[in-house]
Parts: structure tokens; sequence; C-alpha cells
């Protein structure tokens, strides 16, 4: 009977050292450059490089963590208009697809910010040192999650692109 059922493989699951990875942010502000880091986020990885098919990657960001160190922007950045987090207290990014380049991976996935869903891809490079390190950088359209559309809808005081900087140190 074992030989006439298909078999199934299953991606490795990968356990997150939150102290050594990160997930930060990057955009302007009337032509001046800021960062900032979502300080709470979890990720549940499954990935085999030799079975993409099976793979995938399902991470959560608290809205209310991310910070950027300058007191106006941090006052900014919960509210209604930005990240609404009384209202949407939670991001998510989940997989869909995975495909292997050259020298690196491309991920495609649903990203929900603010109950608001659009399809992105991205290239991300791995390095397999145990413990293994994803590394990506990647925009993302603001204006398209609605945040700081009210206050900002041109793009004219912050940038409607945002980098997305991701470090993932992974066992």
């Amino acid at each position: 009977m074992a030989l006439i059922m298909p078999l199934t493989a299953h991606a490795k699951s990968y356990e997150v050292d939150y102290d050594q990875s990160s997930i930060t942010f990057a955009a302007t502000h009337a032509g001046d450059p800021f960062d900032g880091v979502f300080d709470e986020w979890s990720a549940d990885i499954q990935f085999d490089a030799d079975n993409l098919e099976s793979s995938n990657v399902t991470v959560t960001f608290n809205t209310a963590s991310a910070k950027t160190g300058n007191a106006m922007y941090d006052g900014t950045l919960p509210t209604n208009d930005w990240f609404d987090v009384k209202n949407h207290p939670e991001a998510t990014f989940q997989s869909t697809s995975f495909t292997q380049n050259e020298s690196d991976y491309s991920v495609t996935g649903d990203l929900t910010i603010k109950d608001i869903t659009n399809p992105i891809t991205f290239d991300f490079t791995l390095e397999n040192d145990n413990p293994t390190t994803m590394t990506a950088v990647f925009p993302i359209d603001r204006l398209a999650y609605k945040i700081g559309e009210r206050s900002d809808p041109k793009a004219e005081w912050v940038s409607q692109n945002v980098d997305i900087e991701i470090k993932l140190i992974a066992n």
C-alpha cells in the first residue's frame, strides 16, 4: 500500500533567532532620509530549496511596534491615517510561491496592511552556514495600502515607496 500512495515531501521548519534578526524600513520625509524598525513580529518558515513547492512563509507584524526614534514620526505612525493600529494591530505577509534564480530566490505572496491585500514579489538571498541567514531589500508603495493617504496623497512629503529590509537568522 505504501508503494502506491504518493509521497509528500515537507519543507524544513526554521526557528528564527529574533535577537539577531530584523525587519526595518526606510523612506524620506521632506527630502530627508529616515529609517525605522518593527520591534515585534513573528515568522513561521517552512522552506526547502530542493522542494520549493512545499515551502511556505507567514510573517506577522505588530504595527504598533514600528519605531523610528523620531518623536514626531513615532507619534504619527500609529494614527488612523498611517498604520491605524487601533483597528489594524497586525500586518501580514503570506507566501504563495517560490522560484530559484541564478544566484538567489524569489518569493511571491500577499502583503496585507490595514485590511488591504496586494500581491508582492521580491528576491532574497540565503547563506546556509548554520544558522541560515536570509536577506532581502525591496520597495512597497505605501499609498497602495492607504498609508498616509489623507495627509500626503501625492507623496509630496513622505516618499511613496518605502524600502523594506529583512535580515533573518534561523536554525
